[in-house]
């Protein structure tokens, strides 16, 4: 076959586990070209909070913080709820905890640990802990980037979500440490880029010094395949396709299909959602891998998957469509309902209404927690408000109805008016105590520390009584991390319908299936995964070439 071009290692996509895959590859010796969809580099890791979550580690340790492997190993057996494969759930911890050491070491990312920030299920969940199993990148000085500044992309939901640390955030919540506000502008001034805009800087500048070939505004549209064996990729180029031959093998690394209705609809179960993408996340992968033989594997029930819930935000245009924010609840003066005007769940915690607003009740005939909305009054308006509207500002245009009164407000809405008033009056008498004997709301650590107001003797209370009244209808939200991927073995090598693993074709990230974890998730343990199977694929190309060839990976977990 004539190629366009060669390399050792082509890979197809500029997240955190594409870019793992290429640092890793470069750093031992290969030729690497990354080619990225979208005009920027990053992908979805550069829009996210860009929190690790890989258990104990070298960096948890010498800031002086004891864990367990044998805690974190029975944490996530919780979590997987039977879904996991057993050798790649027990392979997590070891080989992330050597994956980190690599990144510091050799790579030269700079990590740390948040402080203060609990799993999401701390104290409940048997080995969960009070803190130091999340990394995050240090904030990273974007002119160190030189003419690629511009190539890698910040977050277009605002400068919290590029200019700000978790670590900053804990902070201001719960050690009256300096605001938010002045966190953003310092970085801003400096020009310091913090969360997943930070963590893929980071990694583009050291691509740049390994000399590996990035470039943007390329779609890879097929793999080639030769005897069974992946060789190489048709890129899309203006006015030609471009052959790029991959001597050692291709890394699918493009991240979930969020704009693909088809795909959320099949594997997520969701008729409608609105989605925090790119518009280039539409399940490349999983047409490409298709030609291999390659079968996407769902790996745990769409309610088990990271999907949000927000709202629509008619007035704000971004990547060219109406835009949809997160909401994360828990606020003071806010509550979750359902049309019956009934609270359903712990909405301070979003995983508990994330997960309620999906239970399908046969007896109802239906989804009883489904349409819900937010319901709040003007002093959150005034102490909070939804984004992209800022404290005291209007609630943004289009996004909330808003009357003088409960009853008009129920009425307006299609929620039930006496369940309404009657839940809004229970929810005020538990404001006057803390606690929520229903649904534990502030009891969850993690919750609690996200969204509750510190400045209040009761973080996460606040009575809605001051008009006018406003509701908001909910609309579940993905976020690049779906239910289903590509299967991958222990070292990531992608497998077939028939149970083989694919010479050549290797998955990452939010394209490869969650066969580790299984049912449950936790901040941070998506961009974790794409960092360590980026990184073990890449070791198995390198070991494979220099005839150290590594052991197959067990697909059956056998």
């Amino acid at each position: 076959m004539a190629w366009d071009n060669e390399y050792d290692v082509v890979v197809v996509g500029s997240g955190i586990g594409g870019m793992g895959a290429a640092l890793t590859a470069a750093k031992e010796g290969a030729k690497v070209i990354v080619l990225e969809k979208f005009n920027q580099l990053g992908g979805v890791t550069a829009l996210s909070s860009g929190q690790l979550w890989p258990g104990p580690t070298h960096i948890s340790e010498e800031a002086g913080i004891k864990d367990s492997l044998e805690d974190a190993k029975s944490y996530i057996e919780h979590l997987g709820q039977g879904h996991s494969t057993p050798e790649m759930r027990d392979q997590y911890f070891e080989r992330s905890r050597e994956c980190i050491r690599y990144f510091t070491d050799k790579i030269g990312l700079e990590l740390e640990v948040v402080r203060d920030l609990p799993d999401y299920y701390y104290p409940a969940v048997k080995g969960s802990a009070v803190e130091g199993r999340y990394l995050e990148i240090k904030p990273f000085p974007s002119e160190k980037l030189g003419e690629w500044k511009d190539k890698v992309m910040t977050s277009p939901f605002g400068f919290y979500y590029s200019y700000s640390t978790s670590g900053e955030f804990i902070k201001a919540q719960i050690r009256n440490g300096e605001s938010m506000g002045a966190c953003i502008q310092r970085h801003v001034a400096k020009d310091e880029r913090c969360a997943g805009s930070g963590l893929a800087s980071a990694q583009v500048y050291q691509a740049l010094k390994l000399g590996i070939d990035l470039h943007t505004d390329t779609e890879v549209t097929e793999l080639v395949i030769e005897d069974g064996v992946v060789t190489g990729v048709v890129a899309r180029l203006p006015g030609c396709d471009h052959r790029i031959r991959a001597r050692l093998g291709v890394v699918l690394a493009t991240g979930g299909y969020d704009w693909r209705k088809d795909f959320v609809k099949s594997f997520d179960a969701l008729p409608e959602a609105g989605n925090m993408t790119m518009p280039t996340i539409t399940g490349d992968h999983i047409v490409m891998a298709s030609k291999a033989g390659v079968l996407p594997m769902p790996s745990r029930t769409p309610t088990q998957s990271p999907i949000f819930i927000g709202y629509k935000v008619p007035s704000e245009i971004i990547y060219g469509r109406q835009a949809s924010r997160l909401h994360t609840p828990g606020y003071p003066h806010t509550i979750v309902v359902n049309k019956k005007g009934l609270r359903f769940g712990n909405d301070s915690f979003y995983p508990d209404i994330a997960t309620k607003v999906s239970r399908f009740d046969g007896q109802e005939q239906g989804t009883p927690n489904w349409p819900a909305w937010i319901v709040f009054d003007q002093d959150f308006v005034d102490d909070h408000n939804l984004l992209p509207g800022f404290p005291g500002q209007p609630v943004p245009e289009g996004v909330a109805t808003k009357t003088d009164t409960l009853r008009e407000l129920a009425e307006a809405t299609g929620i039930d008016t006496e369940g309404l008033e009657a839940t809004v009056n229970r929810w005020n008498g538990f404001c006057k105590t803390g606690k929520d004997p229903d649904f534990a709301r502030g009891e969850v650590p993690w919750g609690h520390i996200m969204t509750g107001d510190f400045k209040r003797k009761y973080p996460s209370f606040g009575e809605i009584e001051k008009g006018p009244f406003y509701a908001v209808p909910l609309e579940r939200v993905t976020m690049g991390v779906p239910t289903a991927g590509l299967p991958i073995d222990t070292n990531g090598n992608v497998i077939d319908a028939a149970g083989k693993t694919v010479p050549g074709l290797y998955a990452t990230g939010n394209s490869a299936a969650w066969r580790d974890w299984g049912g449950g998730y936790n901040s941070g343990i998506a961009m974790n995964r794409g960092l360590l199977y980026g990184h073990l694929g890449a070791l198995h190309m390198i070991k494979t070439r220099s005839g150290k060839a590594v052991p197959n990976g067990k697909p059956n977990g056998k």
